[in-house]
């Protein structure tokens, strides 16, 4: 199969897993919401970001641990390839004893950092943290398994398995929300669906890579001085990236209240969602690029770079120049009922949604850059831009709420301005140094069109909303496919790379194809 395949392959394997995921979260939330409440969703959401808190104290050994995997095995070096995945396993042991620890702490201050939380629920937190670190120990030898797969580019395997939890996962969480649970029922549905998970990617694992062992767990020299030295600048950018996406939370639960916590929630939700759809471009590529930087292969390197950027800017400018024009209409017709979700709440959302799509437009500029500086060795540079990005973005976020009284509104705009400001300049900027590319190529060849196609298909939702309206669910779709269906010709004669386009051409007998790069 040649790479052209096998990356549509891949990336048909990881988008299509992660849209179903967005489908399935777009039917289960206003389920979930309404019957948690806003104040308990609130709360549900800060446990969830607290233990995503606790998890970074991993010091980057799980994206060391699949980044090495993946290069030795570029290499042929399967006795690396063994004692890193060991090592890496033996590491996140440990640590994992440190975020249970961490947890219990939280747990412990959560009454006094957060004292708008009611009183009843403050022991129910104090046990669901823990619960969910240990759960984090879970996830993290599945995601080392997974890296196994991922090195192999056996992506259909990994997110079948992905398509499975998420099966157990949504069924077991409308089971025990309709029972009554709550918040510990949704847990132990996360918890129960991981362990599934776990247990069908360690046995595909050893399918694929026959030498796979993880036990005796070991602490090899070499690997641990690898994983620490590498996993520390990861380390540094996960909690930073973090900072960035949940800090907006905190600062809400802190300063504004829960019920705004789940009001904000519900405006960001489809945006984390969509976030990872998007990433699943980078993660397709990533293994490809891996291997090109390790043989040195540059003009191979470039080509998977601009092909992974173009991609991006097509499925991004759909998802969130879409999401900016159809935020209101959308979070009205999902989430408004009267008595658990008003028409005031349905502004908020709406206007929280529009200002974090803004943000998530820039970060598709610089969506390619960050596999290439990990593939390269340059995650260092990624760390420090992005810490500048959450420092700026949590000081710009607490001055707009304490000082201007701009309120939710006020957190989302920390994020838009911050990365304005920071990683959508500075990351391609190094990455087309490392590719010694001149940074006016971006400008002309990605930036440009992707301004124009941004615009176009702006307009065609305009079109489309106004034409057709949005009233009812039936009229709101009819709008997003018309104006999707508008896009692909856009996106078809402006973004997609000249030898994907040359391929469909050859295939529908209009022209030759362009094979692009050997």
């Amino acid at each position: 199969m040649d790479s052209a395949r096998k990356h549509a392959r891949n990336l048909s394997f990881n988008t299509g897993t992660h849209a179903t995921a967005l489908v399935v979260m777009l039917f289960l939330s206003p389920f979930v919401v309404h019957s948690l409440g806003t104040v308990l969703y609130g709360i549900w959401s800060l446990i969830n970001i607290l233990t995503g808190y606790a998890g970074i104290f991993d010091l980057g050994i799980r994206v060391s641990t699949g980044r090495y995997v993946i290069l030795y095995l570029g290499k042929g070096d399967f006795q690396r390839v063994d004692e890193t995945i060991r090592t890496g396993l033996g590491c996140y042991t440990v640590v994992g004893l440190l975020v249970l620890l961490v947890a219990i702490f939280l747990g412990v201050l959560f009454p006094d950092a957060f004292q708008k939380v009611p009183p009843e629920y403050h022991t129910m937190v104090a046990f669901l943290l823990p619960a969910l670190a240990v759960n984090l120990w879970f996830t993290a030898i599945r995601t080392i398994d997974s890296s196994v797969l991922t090195a192999y580019e056996r992506f259909d395997l990994a997110r079948s398995v992905d398509l499975v939890v998420l099966a157990v996962q949504t069924g077991a969480t409308v089971a025990v929300l309709s029972m009554g649970w709550g918040i510990v029922g949704l847990t132990c549905a996360i918890i129960g669906a991981n362990l599934v998970g776990l247990s069908a990617t360690a046995w595909l694992a050893r399918r694929v890579h026959r030498q796979l062992r993880h036990w005796p767990m070991v602490f090899q020299r070499d690997r641990l001085k690898e994983l620490i030295g590498f996993g520390v600048a990861s380390f540094v950018s996960s909690i930073s990236v973090k900072i960035i996406g949940q800090s907006d939370l905190l600062i809400v639960g802190a300063v504004l209240g829960m019920h705004e916590v789940g009001i904000y929630s519900v405006g960001a939700m489809l945006l984390y969602y969509s976030n990872t759809l998007l990433g699943q471009i980078g993660r397709t590529f990533f293994p490809a690029l891996q291997k090109a930087a390790a043989r040195e292969e540059m003009g191979n390197l470039r080509w998977l770079y601009l092909r992974q950027a173009r991609l991006g800017g097509i499925l991004g400018i759909l998802m969130y120049v879409g999401i900016i024009v159809f935020a209101r209409p959308f979070i009205n017709l999902w989430m408004f009922e009267p008595g658990k979700f008003e028409q005031t709440a349905v502004d908020q959302a709406s206007a929280v949604m529009m200002v974090l799509a803004g943000s998530k437009l820039l970060s598709v500029l610089s969506l390619a850059a960050n596999p290439v500086l990990t593939a390269t060795g340059y995650v260092r540079f990624s760390a420090i831009v992005t810490v500048i990005e959450a420092i700026t973005n949590l000081s710009l976020s607490l001055l707009f709420v304490l000082v201007f009284g701009w309120g939710l509104i006020g957190v989302a705009l920390g994020t838009l301005v911050a990365r304005a400001l920071t990683s959508t300049f500075w990351l391609t900027w190094k990455a087309y140094r490392c590719m010694a590319l001149p940074y006016i190529h971006f400008l002309q060849h990605l930036l440009l069109p992707e301004i124009i196609a941004g615009t176009c298909f702006a307009g065609a939702c305009c079109a489309m909303r106004t034409l057709i309206g949005t009233g009812d669910w039936l009229r709101f779709a009819l709008a997003v496919l018309g104006a999707s269906g508008l896009n692909l010709v856009i996106s078809f004669y402006i973004l997609l790379p000249g030898y994907d386009r040359g391929r469909i051409l050859a295939k529908l007998g209009f022209s030759h194809v362009d094979k692009g790069p050997a």
